[in-house]
């Protein structure tokens, strides 16, 4: 799961950077966000489930999701929307037929949208209303401008949030990320990592 000081130290941030309470049991060290989708992919989801991502979006997603067996749901997004996932595009596509999992990144890449505290708490009461189990991509948090980026974690305790030390921290080469796990999926996380990687270079941590 990572070294207990760097995830009671990330477990602070979270205090410190957004007035959130994470217990650190909850915290799982990853190889890099990288390693942190693949687990959070192999935990949360089986193959042929279907996983809604945006588009623009961070191609890797997709990738990941169909070399492991599920089907990336491509859901197209505008400036007139901001490039943002809304609700009721959300539950359109899950009405279409069911969703499992959503994935939404705040700030986006490439687009750089942002959602707002009430536009992610309205998207996350939907998908959580639907039973679609939603991942949170945080790792351009602290690069934001226009307002303070608002944590998923923060909002609901069976979000996935997935960030990293690449970009605020500027420690790309370093390959440490961590996930925010809801309790039900720690311990199956932890058994995915211990047989894939075993752990993240203590170096590194």
């Amino acid at each position: 799961l990572g070294m207990p000081s760097l995830r009671a130290r990330i477990a602070r941030h979270y205090r410190d950077a957004y007035g959130c309470t994470v217990e650190s049991d909850r915290i799982v060290v990853t190889t890099g966000s990288s390693g942190g989708f693949i687990l959070a992919f192999l935990s949360m989801f089986e193959p042929g489930d279907r996983v809604a991502v945006t588009v623009p979006g961070y191609p890797p997603y997709r990738h990941i999701l169909t070399a492991l067996g599920c089907e990336p749901v491509l859901i197209e997004t505008t400036a007139e929307t901001r490039h943002a996932l809304s609700a009721e595009a959300l539950l359109a596509e899950h009405r279409r037929k069911p969703l499992q999992g959503v994935l939404v990144a705040s700030p986006a890449n490439p687009t750089g949208t942002m959602m707002t505290r009430e536009a992610l708490t309205t998207l996350i009461a939907a998908a959580e209303g639907e039973g679609i189990r939603f991942i949170s991509d945080e790792i351009y948090h602290g690069l934001d401008y226009a307002f303070p980026a608002v944590t998923a974690a923060s909002l609901s305790d069976d979000v996935l949030v997935i960030n990293s030390f690449s970009k605020y921290f500027c420690m790309t080469g370093w390959r440490v990320g961590w996930i925010v796990a809801p309790d039900v999926l720690v311990r199956p996380i932890e058994r995915l990592q211990q047989n894939l990687s075993i752990s993240v270079p203590t170096l590194s941590q």
